[in-house]
């Protein structure tokens, strides 16, 4: 599924850069594949009675040149999403606890609203009260640092993963598109 999303990610952009005289598209085109994707996931994510489970993450990798991923929990039983931001491929081949981070992608973290956790751990750590009613700015939470700390552009590879809601759900996500 990712390469087909990877391809029509990169044809919205030709067709809207084309559209506005070449200007920089990149984030709404990212907006647009994988939004409303990440919209609906964390809400079935959220309404799954196992979602305190160590199956109720979502991750969203992206994999190339600068790998890292974002992965999103649930804490405190529903009442809070945090998600950290990681500075390696997706799954981390060992443990990231102890690594250390250059000052650039902490600079550039800290601006998408990620800091360090209270453990000094390299995790950056963003939370979202799920009573705001604003799911839409959960997923800008998680693209963000992936667009500009660690480069994701139409046609990146870009992987979701989440084990409580593991399809891409196309009808949802019109639904959800109609919703807004």
């Amino acid at each position: 599924m990712g390469f087909v999303l990877r391809i029509k990610t990169w044809l919205l952009s030709v067709v809207v850069s084309l559209q506005a005289g070449g200007a920089d598209l990149d984030r709404p085109v990212l907006y647009a594949v994988y939004g409303s994707d990440l919209i609906v996931r964390l809400k079935k994510i959220y309404r799954h009675p196992g979602r305190d489970g160590p199956d109720g993450v979502l991750v969203v990798a992206l994999h190339g040149r600068n790998p890292a991923y974002i992965e999103c929990r649930f804490i405190d039983r529903g009442a809070q999403l945090r998600c950290e931001a990681f500075d390696v491929d997706y799954p981390p081949q060992r443990d990231i606890g102890s690594r250390q981070v250059s000052a650039l992608i902490e600079a550039g973290l800290k601006k998408a609203g990620y800091w360090r956790d209270a453990a000094g751990r390299a995790v950056f750590t963003y939370e979202i009260m799920p009573d705001s009613g604003v799911w839409g700015g959960a997923s800008v939470v998680i693209l963000n640092p992936l667009i500009d700390v660690f480069g994701a552009r139409p046609g990146s590879d870009i992987d979701i993963i989440a084990p409580l809601a593991p399809e891409r759900d196309e009808a949802a996500i019109e639904q959800q598109k109609q919703e807004q």
